[in-house]
């Protein structure tokens, strides 16, 4: 009877242990972005963006004579050339705390 009481102390004090450590899920509304980071999405983000469509495509096309033998291709296309398309068309202007929130994003308008 004492090593159960033993063993339930121990789990209880685990699972208050790792209770602490889990953070909550606040269903805020993101703020709306100001001026400025408009501003500063349009004028440079996006113009850099643009541009690591074109270099991340180049990328892929070098990367096919090692890609397609190991199956990698998918991935390849997806890093290098899907996601910087998500990117710089997708992204909700202004936003520019993460790299990218499309998904969040998306959520809010379902």
């Amino acid at each position: 009877m004492k090593p159960m009481k033993k063993l339930v102390s121990i789990v209880v004090v685990a699972l208050c242990l790792l209770s602490f450590s889990v953070t909550p899920l606040v269903a805020a509304e993101l703020p709306e972005p100001s001026s400025d980071e408009v501003a500063a999405d349009l004028l440079f983000v996006r113009p850099i963006a643009l541009c690591s469509i074109l270099v991340g495509s180049a990328l892929y096309i070098v990367s096919l004579p090692f890609t397609i033998p190991t199956g990698n291709l998918n991935l390849a296309g997806r890093k290098l050339v899907v996601e910087p398309v998500k990117y710089t068309f997708s992204k909700p202007l202004g936003e520019l705390d993460t790299p990218f929130r499309l998904a969040a994003s998306e959520q809010s308008k379902q």
